[in-house]
């Protein structure tokens, strides 16, 4: 077999496995899934899934009111965000750090997509990052989903 042919069956195969719409979502769920257990599973909440926020918004939201553990992050303004909100609001009054990681699908078809990543941590204010993410064929996506979930994520650590 030429490199030619191993390439197209490659591609075959990459297609076969990703090929329709309910696949591409259900391989991007499965990866977002994989990047709440990583980065927003708190002791208050667990077991984070995909679900829709939103008509063609999806993610997940979780809450952290352990301050100490909300301060290991090492990001400077994630680190004020949460120290603003412990210094502010006595833990008597049970503050909460909010985590989120959305997916904003504007195309996810196997020829090409456009999806925005939007990541969020509020407390009293706030710390947003958006990564775009566009890919004109199969492989791209594959490739390139999770290296744009981390980016985005990085507010996280």
């Amino acid at each position: 077999m030429n490199e030619k042919e191993h390439i197209h069956d490659w591609q075959e195969k990459v297609r076969s496995s990703f090929g329709d719409e309910a696949r591409l979502y259900q391989y991007m769920f499965e990866t977002l899934d994989n990047f709440y257990y990583r980065y927003i599973e708190t002791g208050l909440s667990k077991d984070l899934k995909t679900t829709e926020l939103s008509p063609g918004i999806w993610g997940a939201i979780s809450f952290e009111n352990d301050m100490v553990q909300a301060l290991k992050v090492q990001s400077h303004e994630t680190k004020a965000v949460v120290m603003e909100l412990a210094k502010s609001v006595p833990k008597s009054q049970n503050p909460q750090i909010r985590y989120s990681i959305k997916a904003n699908v504007r195309e996810l078809t196997a020829e090409h997509g456009y999806v925005i990543f939007e990541t969020e941590v509020q407390g009293l204010q706030s710390v947003k990052k958006e990564v775009i993410f566009k890919y004109g064929e199969l492989a791209q996506f594959r490739k390139e989903l999770a290296l744009k979930l981390e980016a985005a994520c990085e507010i996280f650590l």
